[in-house]
């Protein structure tokens, strides 16, 4: 803990000494709020709620944990750095969710990458060092950010600059030699590390660029059986640009993220601890399709436009567990974008042979109107209400079902400010 505190000072030292030099980019967020819910479960007497400091939503899967787990979590500052002395240069972010109450104690500091890294040979060569994150071939968001090279390595992308019809920088593809992401295990026949152990732990990664077409990012995680944490990694992101032609403000992207490929890998022919279980049953995908449409004009007399934000979903959990989502957003803006007034529903459903719970209609829906002051193009000021019905996984023991049906209210006034 404390070495983390003292980077980050030596990092704001740093940013003072070098601030007027040039190649320096600085950048940050904090963001925070009020929160109160109110949760009615059925069975139970009393409902639960109360205020506390947040900046955005509870997780609805975890609302059966005790208000006391929030209490910490009083929002997110955030401070991205970079900079750049010729062809080589420094990218880190630091950011804390986690505040200490009075002068006992630290708060938690997080650093999501910090690397050096280096473009050599006219830039058709990059290669980064140190902790990995800030990937080129992450699945993006804004609901599903993930991407698969995280932890201390290596990161080699080749940006070709030469290849005819293709434009300089629009073709990236490359590995990054990662470290393991769990523990050594002895089983596996050795102890020490090999060099064809670091290998099975890659990441492979490519994105393409094509004007007015297409932007596509692939990223694929190898996962060897050296450590005890054998699953393999897929993120993908795919845009089209060929309708934004025709269509100023339209959008449709789509991303996923895949867990737990190349099941067979779990098994060793001396070892199998799933038995009998079908290994398939620890895949976890999750897809996301976006359709999006921001009217580029504006109406008189009060300088009105209006935004749809769509998002459809398909997740699977094992062999036979499918969920689909739906959630169609509608927002009216005023003033030039200073206010946005608007509302979006979500409804979510089993639909694989294995429901979670055989009786319920559905996984949950909810209603969310909001009211946002945009202070500028990063920051805003936001009140939100959502009314949630959900059937949790949290059955009464004995019960003979899986889940409780609940329904939450909760009000919720974020802000965010950005530099």
């Amino acid at each position: 803990m404390k070495k983390n505190i003292i980077a980050f000072l030596l990092a704001l030292c740093m940013t003072g000494f070098i601030y007027s030099q040039e190649g320096l980019v600085l950048s940050g967020e904090l963001k925070t709020g009020l929160f109160w819910y109110s949760l009615d479960r059925e069975d139970k007497e009393l409902d639960e709620g109360g205020f506390i400091f947040i900046s955005d939503t509870l997780d609805q899967s975890l609302q059966e944990e005790s208000l006391q787990n929030y209490w910490s979590k009083n929002g997110r500052f955030r401070l991205n750095f970079k900079y750049e002395i010729g062809n080589i240069g420094v990218k880190f972010r630091f950011e804390t969710t986690e505040w200490s109450y009075g002068k006992v104690g630290a708060n938690q500091l997080f650093w999501d990458y910090a690397f050096v890294y280096g473009n050599f040979f006219d830039n058709n060569l990059k290669i980064s060092a140190g902790k990995m994150g800030d990937s080129p071939w992450g699945a993006g968001g804004p609901d599903l950010w993930n991407e698969l090279d995280t932890t201390m390595g290596v990161r080699f992308e080749f940006i070709p600059q030469f290849i005819p019809f293709i434009k300089p920088g629009s073709l990236n593809f490359g590995i990054v030699f990662n470290n393991f992401d769990g523990a050594v295990e002895s089983q596996a026949g050795h102890k020490q590390k090999r060099l064809e152990d670091i290998l099975t732990e890659s990441v492979l990664g490519f994105s393409y660029t094509q004007e007015g077409i297409l932007h596509l990012r692939l990223s694929y995680r190898l996962d060897g059986l050296v450590d005890d944490s054998v699953r393999e990694k897929f993120v993908y992101r795919l845009e089209e640009r060929i309708i934004q032609r025709f269509l100023p403000g339209f959008q449709i992207v789509a991303n996923g993220f895949w867990d737990g490929l190349n099941p067979q890998k779990k098994y060793t022919e001396t070892d199998d601890p799933y038995g009998d279980r079908d290994p398939r049953e620890d895949m976890w995908l999750k897809n996301w399709v976006y359709v999006n449409y921001d009217y580029p004009d504006e109406f008189s007399p009060l300088n009105m436009s209006f935004r749809v934000l769509s998002r459809f979903g398909y997740e699977t959990i094992g062999l036979s567990r499918e969920k689909l989502y739906l959630k169609p957003g509608f927002y009216l803006t005023f003033f030039d974008n200073l206010l946005q007034i608007g509302a979006a529903f979500e409804y979510a459903l089993d639909v694989g042979d294995t429901k979670l719970e055989p009786r319920a209609p559905y996984l949950h829906w909810y209603v969310e109107p909001s009211i946002q002051l945009n202070l500028n193009s990063n920051s805003y000021l936001a009140l939100v209400y959502r009314y949630y019905d959900d059937y949790e996984f949290n059955a009464p023991i004995g019960s003979g079902r899986n889940t409780i049906h609940s329904k939450t209210n909760w009000i919720n006034l974020r802000i965010l400010f950005t530099f």
